[in-house]
């Protein structure tokens, strides 16, 4: 889990960037926020975080068991004899607004446009009567691109995960094998690698670009991409490797995986802070064109990302949304080459952690086009 010292350091940073923004208190309701500052993972059930940007702060959740860094903890019934409450929401509400009776009011609170409901936003309002609501989103986003320590750990995690289920989706990919039964194979490798029970899931559609597993026998000599991402304690990785199904792959095939593993392996020397993921994705695009087969097609879609709390986070390596890289980002890169003679692409990606020294690699696995090579 997320160390309680990184979570108060976390908070620290957050009341700093309120107080500079003139917001007396915020109000999360997003899990993975909560999550976040708090170190309580919260499941499926909704939650609210109430922090004040010159004092304490509360958390109404389903329990108050674990430990969190907050203040007061509210809990609301969730169920009765353990069969889950219809309402939760308006459990969390009743608990929220029983919290906030007398409470002074406040001059601006920042809230989550992207996550608050409306029936917690009126009663805050109503309790509170701020002179101003300014959303936190982006706030937050910033806060969340670069990394700690403990969030960086639970990354390394949840790469270790999907790379023990392509050793095990490997020995899967044989001709006539399902594309499900080399799923189940990927998801019971990641989740003994956890220890635990952990979402493990993505593109696993052999010839094809992308897509999840389906009742499907898989060929000889088709291309199969795994783009797998998998969740351990509420942080995700997202890698590529690609296979060819059975005996020796084509030239072409052979030749586009060499061209796409020399541009995967220079990442690291490709990304500096202050450089534009932009020009990242331009990089990319020409890699791939300077082979005679790609010439006029180039890169088709993004060339990686942010990973975190969410699958896809700043910075964006796309050729429409510009992301500036620095020290502490975490981010994914997958050059790709998809074309009918390949049947269907290859697909490559690692996570990169950028420190001060350079850019490390977090998901070192062998590249190779054969399984088991």
């Amino acid at each position: 889990m997320l160390t309680l010292e990184g979570c108060k350091e976390r908070q620290r940073r957050l009341r700093e960037r309120l107080s500079a923004a003139g917001i007396d208190a915020v109000a999360l309701a997003d899990p993975r926020d909560i999550y976040y500052f708090t170190g309580l993972p919260l499941s499926k059930f909704p939650a609210l975080l109430f922090l004040e940007t010159r004092g304490s702060s509360w958390l109404a959740a389903h329990t108050d068991q674990g430990e969190a860094v907050t203040g007061d903890r509210i809990a609301y019934e969730w169920h009765k004899l353990y069969t889950m409450n219809p309402d939760p929401m308006r459990q969390l509400n009743a608990a929220v607004a029983n919290r906030l009776k007398g409470h002074a009011s406040v001059g601006q609170v920042g809230w989550q446009a992207e996550a608050m409901p409306r029936l917690l936003a009126d009663t805050l309002a109503g309790a509170l009567g701020p002179a101003a609501w300014t959303p936190v989103d982006d706030l937050l986003a910033k806060l969340q691109k670069r990394k700690d320590p403990d969030e960086v750990d639970l990354l390394r995690r949840a790469a270790r995960t999907c790379l023990a289920a392509y050793s095990a989706a490997q020995r899967a990919i044989l001709p006539g094998a399902n594309e499900l039964d080399v799923l189940a194979a990927g998801q019971q490798a990641a989740m003994r690698e956890a220890g635990e029970v952990i979402w493990h899931g993505g593109d696993y559609q052999c010839a094809a670009l992308g897509g999840p597993a389906r009742n499907r026998r898989i060929e000889a000599g088709e291309l199969y991409i795994i783009d797998a991402q998998s969740a351990c304690r509420g942080y995700n990785s997202d890698l590529c490797r690609t296979f060819v199904v059975g005996g020796e792959p084509t030239d072409l095939q052979r030749s586009v995986y060499d061209h796409l593993t020399h541009i995967l392996t220079d990442i690291p020397n490709l990304v500096r802070p202050g450089g534009r993921a932009t020009e990242l994705w331009r990089t990319l695009d020409a890699r791939i064109r300077g082979h005679a087969r790609f010439r006029d097609v180039g890169l088709i879609h993004h060339g990686g990302h942010g990973v975190g709390l969410r699958p896809h986070e700043a910075p964006d390596i796309n050729r429409d949304r510009e992301g500036i890289f620095e020290v502490g980002d975490v981010f994914s890169c997958e050059p790709g080459a998809y074309c009918d003679e390949l049947r269907f692409g290859i697909r490559l990606e690692n996570t990169f952690l950028i420190t001060e020294s350079g850019v490390e690699t977090l998901s070192e696995y062998p590249l190779n086009l054969i399984p088991g090579a």
